[in-house]
């Protein structure tokens, strides 16, 4: 797990306010560089999973129960090499939009054969973390909705799990411990941290 706190969290937030750029897109961009550098490809796909709000459902944004989906991010950053760091996050920002607006999509539709478009997975929670609720109706009725906890269970060698919580960023790898040493794993947080040490200073 990587926390970005303090200086470096507060300067990323404020790059982000600036651009008009989403965390979930810097971090999007940051982490298709890693893949690049460390799998020496100049083009990188990863299962980006989206909230499927954007469902033609009438008051789906009110609605109870997840409509997550998944779909491939591809990145070639060959078009990249002539633009600023900013103008390629924008990119990856619309190209995200536009796998939004796609949310319907059926995955299994997209990989023929059962074979997978990627190895990998990119998660940027934003819902709210539950807590203990206590909420009275008008007939002054009381109830206690307690959350119990969750498992998350991924099915893929490598994945991002990433989200804010009390002023920190957390940039947390789940990953396949047959396939990748813990020495490995450390090496891609540190080049994490330092790609985004240099985006939110040298932009």
């Amino acid at each position: 797990t990587l926390t970005i706190k303090d200086n470096l969290y507060n300067s990323l937030k404020q790059l982000s306010k600036e651009e008009g750029i989403t965390l979930n897109a810097i971090l999007q961009y940051i982490w298709h560089k890693v893949l690049s550098i460390y799998s020496n490809s100049n083009q990188t796909v990863t299962g980006t999973t989206i909230s499927g709000r954007n469902l033609p459902i009438n008051d789906i944004e009110s609605s109870v129960g997840l409509y997550i989906n998944t779909l491939p991010l591809i990145v070639d950053h060959r078009t990249l090499q002539s633009k600023t760091v900013i103008e390629s996050i924008k990119d990856i920002q619309d190209n995200i939009t536009e796998i939004n607006s796609r949310s319907d999509i059926n995955l299994a539709k997209l990989q023929k054969g059962g074979e997978r478009l990627f190895d990998s997975l990119f998660v940027y929670e934003n819902y709210p973390t539950p807590t203990n609720i206590v909420q009275q109706t008008k007939q002054q009725t009381t109830f206690k909705i307690v959350f119990k906890g969750g498992i998350e269970k991924i099915d893929y060698p490598l994945a991002v799990i990433a989200y804010e919580a009390n002023d920190q960023l957390i940039f947390k790898l789940s990953y396949a411990g047959e396939l990748f040493s813990n020495n490995s794993i450390e090496n891609l947080l540190k080049t994490t941290e330092t790609l985004l040490n240099q985006t939110a200073t040298n932009t």
